[in-house]
């Protein structure tokens, strides 16, 4: 995608395959929103986007992409592995991690199995795992 094709699909807001996430400061919401698309059709986290859709933008550093990715494997069983990049828009760095839907369900994060409903991740009870 394409500067102009992100910016389109920020402008829809969020939903069942998109979620967004202001800064890296949310890693605990971000590896829940990562555990519900690995146990639904999957999704995209944009990281640098407001709720309303606005890009803030984040500082990368050197080893931010590296350190997120491990973040992720490690706090996940079955282990995730997202494709994430680092993306411009408005001049502002993002980053964006794709989730694919996991083979080997459920996907837990820190202990707890979560799904997408709607905009929002929700814990999943014991007789839905």
């Amino acid at each position: 995608m394409n500067e102009k094709e992100f910016k389109k699909r920020i402008e829809k807001g969020e939903n069942e395959r998109v979620e967004f996430k202001e800064t890296l400061n949310m890693r605990d919401e971000i590896g829940e929103s990562i555990s519900a698309f690995s146990n639904t059709p999957g999704g995209r986290i944009l990281i640098g986007v407001g709720d309303k859709g606005e890009v803030k933008g984040i500082e990368i550093g050197n080893k931010t992409v590296e350190q997120l990715a491990n973040f992720i494997k490690q706090n996940t069983d079955n282990h995730v592995y997202p494709s994430i990049e680092v993306v411009k828009i408005e001049e502002k760095e993002i980053i964006i991690v794709s989730i694919n839907e996991s083979n080997e369900k459920p996907v837990f994060f820190k202990g707890s199995a979560y799904k997408r409903v709607g905009k929002s991740s929700h814990k999943m009870s014991a007789s839905e795992i």
